[in-house]
């Protein structure tokens, strides 16, 4: 856990230490658009992931780290610090970004580190979930904010 939170820390340095005009792009993506962006194992892990329940839970970095919305009352909501346990996690399945419900946003992040956005297209709600690859060469989920109001 600690590995992996100072691998992030040490992308997210690196890539605020490089110029602009060099740092990766962050574009909005489809299914068919991705490979040009995300390393070229990404995509084959990302469907895997998202179609096989025994591979997902091997490939999150538990605890999970993230975020959850809870309400204050019932007029307000905050996200709030939340560790995901195992025996408690939904599992995640593939959504249809063709049909223009959602959208994506991918951060690639050198060849070690995915940031990716899902939003509704036409709401300000989303959430975000981090990918990385360990040291044995996998990639896994190192942190998910659940659904929450992104300010958009």
């Amino acid at each position: 856990m600690f590995r992996n939170t100072l691998i992030f820390i040490c992308f997210l340095a690196l890539s605020a230490c490089r110029d602009k005009k060099n740092a990766p792009a962050q574009t909005e993506q489809t299914a068919s658009a991705q490979s040009d962006q995300v390393p070229a194992d990404f995509s084959d892990f990302y469907q895997k992931f998202h179609t096989d329940s025994l591979y997902q839970i091997a490939h999150i970095s538990w605890p999970l780290q993230g975020m959850t919305t809870v309400s204050k009352d019932s007029s307000q909501q905050e996200q709030q610090g939340i560790y995901w346990e195992k025996a408690t996690w939904t599992m995640h399945r593939p959504v249809n970004f063709a049909s223009g419900e959602f959208k994506r946003t991918l951060q690639v992040l050198g060849n070690e580190l995915v940031v990716e956005q899902i939003s509704y297209a036409a709401a300000s709600y989303g959430l975000e979930r981090r990918f990385v690859r360990s040291e044995n060469g996998e990639w896994e989920l190192i942190y998910y904010a659940d659904m929450h109001q992104t300010g958009k």
